[in-house]
């Protein structure tokens, strides 16, 4: 009986250790896969604002939502040891593949069984979210990698006691732990429940529990430390977070965060988790409940601040896929076969049609495309977009953009960039504000190289506007003294005035002077609050005054 049966256990071992390879590479590959990607907004930020400080200020200056901590000081080494910005990733890419290889350990401790690691790793391998931040330089899978540790820690402490390295578990609680306090404050809202439900399944181990105990208490002290030194600048931290304010909307936070880290076909499979395995999932729905109910309490993030919980997502699943398959008889296993095959393929099948929901704008491309049209095409950005592009592409899209403004043909057409109907501009303080155009039939988008733009005709207006016309004003370069006295007196005829593409408009200096043009947009209720003869004729040739219509040369109702 022996001889037939090792036989087989060599091969389903071989087979086992194939697939650990095979989801490992792919993984490692996906991830890898956006290194060399335009750079995005929050990186630029914290590349050109934060990483130029001295420590003192990076590790204090938490209100703003763009310093990670120990994600800027990796940024800071890399642009010291580097001249490729796009290798400042390379501290969340290192980690993201270390995430990536701590992630079997943690599961297969937990679940306890071969085929539901696997499983939740093979989840956990394809999770966009995860896959994102592995090639941001952002502290976010700075932060799910030293999570990680700290939990890999943590049950190697109640479980293994290595030989040659003893305290290494302890070591990496300790690491883990600072790390993921330092790189972003809501750490905590893991750690916590981490340690105290790992503490509460360990407490009766085998091992000596004193050099847990000292690290934990350590840890405890440190991270309050670090909460009241920082503490005014993590509470004026929380105005970036939105409030909850009643149960539909703490509701719909959990349902719609949780589907888009996870995706349906893994909260399904967690769903099986929970209810067959009980026992080992009780804990991962308390360290996935902890977050979301501080959010009462602290205001709610975007779906990144909840990044870690991919983790106990994908451990449920993986242990809800193993409870299934285990579920069918001896007899059935051929079956069982096809109907994990069958639900791999779905959740693949979902994974490659979601994906482009998490791709990031190619900032490279777009300017390919917008360089192909002509100067008379004016172009339309959402106001944040202007920085990531600008920067991606400087100092030619500057120069693309000097050209558009400077045209001054009569008829001319905007490609907006942004949903139909729908601008987006910056207000005299320099906050973002949409402006609803509300043409009627709204405009279709077109296909642009890839990317879904509107066009809309520009008229120019020699003569006063007719009330309620939508007036795009482009002001073409003027020294940056006179362009201040043309805002000044749009904004006082028409405060709601927007700054259409605000990072695009680039200084420019000449024989000493600075010059600087700008587009303002705005919807001409009452053309009487302007002189528009005396705007024309102040400076020639400098002001242009355009009307907005649909394509197709129809006014708005």
């Amino acid at each position: 009986m022996s001889t037939q049966t090792k036989p087989d256990a060599d091969q389903r071992t071989r087979f086992f250790r194939l697939l650990w390879i095979g989801t490992l590479l792919v993984g490692a590959l996906l991830r890898i896969s956006g290194l060399f990607s335009s750079l995005e907004y929050d990186e630029i930020w914290t590349l050109e604002s934060f990483a130029p400080q001295p420590l003192s200020v990076i590790f204090t200056d938490l209100a703003l939502p763009n310093n990670h901590p120990l994600n800027t000081l990796g940024v800071k080494l890399c642009i010291a040891c580097f001249d490729n910005p796009c290798l400042i990733r390379l501290p969340a890419l290192l980690t993201g593949l270390g995430s990536l290889l701590l992630f079997p350990v943690v599961a297969f401790l937990w679940t306890r069984r071969r085929g539901a690691a696997l499983a939740a790793t093979f989840f956990f391998a394809f999770s966009h979210m995860a896959i994102g931040y592995a090639a941001q330089a952002r502290g976010y899978g700075l932060q799910l990698f030293f999570l990680l540790l700290f939990c890999a820690g943590l049950q190697l402490s109640g479980r293994y006691r290595p030989k040659r390295y003893r305290h290494l578990p302890e070591a990496m609680v300790f690491l883990g732990g600072a790390g993921a306090v330092l790189t972003l404050p809501t750490s905590i809202l893991y750690l916590a429940p981490a340690a105290l439900l790992g503490w509460h399944c360990w407490r009766k181990r085998p091992f000596p529990c004193q050099p847990l105990k000292i690290v934990l208490a350590a840890g405890v002290v440190l991270t309050a430390g670090w909460y009241l030194l920082n503490y005014h600048a993590l509470r004026a931290a929380q105005v970036w977070g939105t409030p909850v304010t009643g149960a539909g909307q703490f509701l719909t936070l959990v349902s719609d965060t949780l589907l888009h880290l996870n995706g349906p076909v893994v909260l399904l499979l967690a769903s099986a988790g929970i209810l067959l395995r009980f026992h080992r999932a009780w804990p991962l729905l308390v360290i996935t409940a902890i977050p979301f109910l501080s959010a009462i309490a602290t205001n709610a993030g975007g779906v990144r601040v909840y990044l870690p919980l991919v983790v106990p997502g994908a451990l449920l699943a993986g242990m809800g896929l193993e409870a299934i398959y285990r579920r069918f008889s001896a007899k059935k296993r051929r079956l069982a076969a096809v109907f994990t095959i069958c639900l791999v393929g779905l959740f693949l099948l979902n994974w490659y049609d979601t994906a482009p929901q998490y791709k990031a704008q190619d900032w490279f491309s777009l300017y390919d495309q917008i360089r192909k049209l002509s100067p008379e095409y004016m172009i339309a950005l959402d106001a944040g977009d202007g920085y990531p592009y600008t920067w991606n592409n400087m100092p030619n899209a500057y120069k693309d953009y000097d050209l558009r403004l400077r045209n001054t043909m009569s008829q001319r057409e905007l490609i907006s960039f942004l949903p139909p109907n729908h601008l987006n501009g910056t207000d005299r303080h320099g906050a973002s504000q949409r402006f609803q155009l509300n043409f009627q039939p709204e405009p279709e988008q077109q296909e642009l190289g890839g990317f879904r733009v509107c066009r809309y005709r520009l008229t120019e207006l020699r003569e006063t506007p007719r009330p309620h016309s939508v007036i795009l004003l482009a002001l073409r370069p003027l020294p940056v003294e006179v362009l201040r006295q043309y805002t000044s007196a749009i904004y006082q005829a028409y405060p709601e005035a927007l700054n259409l593409n605000p990072w695009l408009a680039s200084t420019i200096t000449v024989r000493g002077n600075v010059y600087q043009g700008c587009i303002l947009l705005f919807r001409c209720d009452d053309p009487s609050r302007l002189d528009w003869s005396a705007l024309r004729s102040r400076v020639p040739d400098a002001v242009g005054i355009y009307q907005i219509t649909p394509a197709d040369g129809k006014n708005q109702k």
